[in-house]
């Protein structure tokens, strides 16, 4: 791990390096100050296929979102100094079932986040949307340490025993997507659809509109040989959860343990 690795690059150097000098030359130095990385730019400016007005437009939005989110006190809500109590309650209650966690790597050291949505226990939108943030933060976190560079995580929705009355509202959908896509662009590498129920084609059609081009692109569909096939390319199957061909019995997942006693920047069960 001696290299410095970093994700494709959408356009040549030259064009991007223009590019996010570009974007920074239009914020403002409180805004610098509030960017979640260096990165940052370069991402939007990739979201937006090169197009800087549009680019400096989301930028502006998501650090505004960010302060307005409290993004920085649900990262650090359950550090043992300092942490926010009340945040660190909602991300507890929250995480109680293990309905979303990040657990695992792929071969080239991106994390996994799993999202299993029959394990729905509360129904506040707002803090449904806390929770993710907690949890993709985390995932992104874990990445870049494990990785040396690399930005992005693999996100896994795992159908297991859904129904529909497990199905989120149409604005909690659009909700979720505005911060996958908008707030945290070019960050998912793959989406993996595990164990699609037949009344999925409903569930699907209330998604698909709302998503991106270049997202519908990232989204696979992971069952059946073909899926496990394409889950053996892409990782170590003796590390995956069984909605992922995880070939091996996981130790059940400990949600005290993952908040509470796991670094930031370490997936559950990580050795």
């Amino acid at each position: 791990k001696s290299n410095t690795r970093e994700e494709k690059r959408l356009f040549h150097a030259d064009v991007e390096i223009k590019g996010v000098k570009d974007i920074l030359s239009a914020l403002s130095e409180d805004e610098v100050k509030n960017l979640s990385n260096r990165n940052m730019p370069m991402r939007h400016f990739r979201a937006e296929k090169g197009d800087t007005k549009k680019a400096i437009k989301k930028i502006k939005s998501t650090i505004a979102w960010r302060k307005e989110f409290e993004v920085s006190k649900i990262i650090t809500c359950l550090d043992a100094k300092g942490g926010d109590e009340e945040m660190a309650n909602i991300i507890g209650k929250e995480n109680e079932t293990g309905k979303i966690m990040v657990r695992g790597y792929d071969k080239e050291g991106r994390a996994n986040m799993y999202l299993k949505p029959a394990n729905e226990n509360t129904k506040e939108m707002e803090n449904h949307m806390r929770h993710l943030t907690y949890n993709i933060e985390r995932a992104a976190a874990c990445t870049k340490r494990n990785s040396n560079g690399l930005e992005k995580i693999n996100i896994f929705v795992d159908y297991q025993c859904y129904s529909l009355t497990d199905a989120p509202s149409v604005a909690e959908i659009k909700y979720t997507l505005t911060i996958l896509q908008d707030h945290y662009p070019e960050m998912l590498y793959r989406g993996y659809i595990c164990n699609p129920p037949r009344i999925f084609r409903f569930f699907w059609s209330l998604v698909k509109p709302f998503l991106d081009p270049k997202t519908k692109e990232k989204v696979v569909f992971l069952y059946g040989e073909d899926g496990k096939k394409k889950a053996e390319k892409l990782f170590n199957l003796e590390t995956m959860e069984a909605c992922a061909f995880g070939s091996k019995d996981l130790r059940p997942f400990h949600s005290k343990e993952y908040i509470r006693y796991v670094q930031f920047d370490y997936t559950f069960d990580e050795k």
